[in-house]
């Protein structure tokens, strides 16, 4: 029962993102907006965690869809090594690491482990 309720929840999360993107681009960042908090919200009620590729593309602070150069500026800061991303709605920044060294990392403690 459980299992599938969460994958009905899956497949409403990737719907609602799908359905936000589109909307964004076409000038409508409010719905976007409201899309993203259905989606988020039926995360928090199943218990499922929104996947990292579906985190990246909103804001943490006012769930606005990030779409580059409307609601979204990146950055990349190479003496960090890390990319930022800044809400051009509410101002708040997020930062994340460069996936090529993540990347690495993960392959250099895969062989470690063998």
């Amino acid at each position: 029962m459980k299992n599938n309720i969460q994958k009905l929840a899956e497949e409403r999360i990737s719907y609602l993102f799908k359905k936000a993107e589109e909307v964004a681009k076409s000038g409508n960042p409010e719905l976007a907006k409201r899309y993203v908090t259905i989606a988020k919200n039926i995360g928090m009620k199943s218990q499922l965690p929104i996947p990292r590729t579906l985190k990246r593309k909103f804001c943490k602070k006012c769930y606005s869809f990030f779409v580059q150069g409307k609601t979204v500026r990146v950055r990349i800061q190479k003496k960090d090594k890390r990319i930022v991303y800044t809400c051009l709605i509410c101002g708040n920044a997020q930062r994340y690491p460069f996936s090529k060294e993540r990347k690495a990392l993960k392959s250099t403690q895969r062989l470690r482990k063998q």
